[in-house]
């Protein structure tokens, strides 16, 4: 790459619209139809003259698409970019809190807001204004630019990034780097805290609450193990840049009917891993506890188990490696101001799977960090979907003119 960066100029009012016009366009996940978002990006990719473009779909409606430009020399530079197309609900009781309809995509003090507008409605205009700034200056890239834009971000991956995974699409890919755009205010996440979904189940015995001693009450026991589950437990000691392992319960359930002993109780519980931690180490240890309580209380009956694809372990990448290198310099010469590297206190999600496919990546998007995204009035400064939308054009063509750089 050339010692000097020249930030490619991109469209500013054309981004600015068209992230108004995808979020006027509902993919909310559940269902998880991205159909008519997707058919809106298609056009405009075609307007703006990109064709070639390859689309995977493992369910009805979740399309994931493969769009590349440039010359195709895989030797001059392979840049990736990926997102995904889907969002969050709306939940009905959060539209009172909604100072704009969620949907309207309205631009409020050079701030647009709606559902997606962080996450990540906003990155895929950044994105498209990216190839259609790189058609349109007749900018030279020998080496390939590939967008992976997938369906299903918001609900596990299963029917866009995993399936790609699975059919040995992203292994084929072989890209030098990627791009993740989830929200990150235009810096480098590189450093992620790994993510466990457990679910624990209590059985007791049920019986007429007039006689709760003939009975065995699973929501007591249910209680003692959550008072038990403390994170301090099973890491006491937090990571310097990434923080404190944390245990958090999310749901609960138990009992049949408020005359009945709970004969059945259950809970979900979140536990975010830091360096050090692996998931099946993680469950030992919370099975222990359990082990524990039952030697002071043998009428425990529990088991826990890891929520099926709920486990993420810990990932980062080095501050060496060339994608970071790349945005240290590509961020200061569209924004003039330094990189800010920033904790993945999140998990990877889809990104992990370009990184064990052997593509090199960090979170890098315009969404603000730990931002309003999935919650009523998430919105998006205009700036930061120009600039970045100049930062992945300009990426672009460093890594796109050769030579590869891994």
């Amino acid at each position: 790459m050339a010692e000097e960066i020249n930030a490619i100029e991109v469209n500013e009012n054309y981004v600015v619209e068209l992230a108004q016009e995808l979020i006027q366009i509902p993919a909310e996940n559940p269902p998880g139809d991205c159909s008519d978002v997707a058919e809106k990006i298609l056009k405009e990719l075609q307007s703006i003259g990109i064709s070639n473009i390859k689309t995977y779909e493992y369910e009805k409606g979740m399309p994931n698409f493969i769009i590349q430009t440039g010359d195709g020399n895989p030797d001059a530079g392979h840049f990736v970019i990926g997102g995904h197309m889907d969002t969050v609900p709306v939940h009905p009781d959060e539209i009172e809190s909604w100072k704009v309809p969620p949907f309207s995509g309205k631009l409020v003090e050079d701030e647009i807001w709606g559902r997606g507008a962080a996450d990540m409605k906003g990155a895929l205009a950044s994105t498209i204004g990216a190839f259609k700034a790189i058609q349109e200056q007749k900018i030279k890239l020998p080496g390939i630019l590939t967008w992976v834009l997938l369906s299903d971000g918001e609900h596990g991956d299963f029917y866009g990034a995993q399936s790609l995974v699975n059919n040995g699409i992203l292994k084929e890919l072989n890209g030098d780097m990627v791009l993740y755009t989830e929200s990150t205010s235009n810096n480098v996440i590189r450093s992620f805290k790994g993510r466990i979904f457990f679910e624990i189940k209590v059985r007791g015995r049920s019986v007429h609450v007039s006689v709760p001693e003939k009975g065995i009450n699973a929501i007591e026991k249910l209680a003692k193990i959550i008072d038990a589950f403390q994170a301090n437990r099973i890491a006491p000691e937090p990571d310097p840049f990434l923080g404190p392992c944390t245990l958090t319960f999310s749901t609960i359930k138990g009992g049949s009917a408020v005359n009945v002993v709970g004969g059945r109780a259950s809970a979900t519980f979140d536990v975010r891993m830091i360096p050090g931690q692996e998931s099946s180490e993680v469950k030992k240890q919370l099975e222990e506890i359990i082990e524990e309580l039952k030697s002071e209380d043998p009428e425990i009956d529990a088991t826990l188990e890891i929520i099926p694809s709920g486990a993420r372990e810990v990932t980062e990448i080095l501050e060496e490696e060339p994608v970071v290198e790349l945005m240290k310099r590509v961020v200061p010469a569209v924004r003039g101001t330094e990189n800010e590297f920033l904790p993945g206190i999140e998990s990877p999600g889809a990104l992990r799977l370009f990184i064990e496919n052997g593509i090199p990546g960090v979170f890098f998007g315009p969404g603000e960090f730990i931002s309003e995204a999935h919650l009523p009035n998430e919105r998006v400064p205009a700036k930061n979907l120009i600039h970045a939308a100049s930062m992945f054009a300009t990426a672009a063509k460093e890594v796109c003119n050769g030579p590869k750089l891994k």
